[in-house]
């Protein structure tokens, strides 16, 4: 079975409620998430859409609240740290 990620391209979204059932999380709690700026979403008719690239920092954001017990707000700050990580070490192998 393929993952739904590479079913969508770039320019694909899906819904909150879409999102919800996907990761089988509360729609309330990615409200929050989206709130916190965990991920990014566009709002369309009072609906939030998520694009697609998101989905793996949403799944990410899953397992630092059902393993770590981590908030919103704390899985915002560790996503952050964690792209600007990946940002340094592709500095340092372009470099070496």
């Amino acid at each position: 079975m393929q993952k739904l990620e590479s079913l969508l391209s770039d320019d694909d979204y899906i819904s909150l409620l879409e999102l919800s059932q996907l990761l089988c999380v509360p729609e309330t709690v990615i409200v929050e998430w989206i709130d916190h700026e965990v991920i990014c979403a566009k709002s369309e008719q009072g609906t939030f859409f998520i694009a697609s690239h998101e989905i793996t920092k949403a799944k990410c954001a899953v397992r630092l609240t059902r393993d770590l017990g981590i908030n919103a707000s704390g899985i915002a700050v560790i996503l952050q740290m964690r792209q600007k990580i990946m940002r340094l070490e592709a500095i340092i192998n372009q470099d070496h």
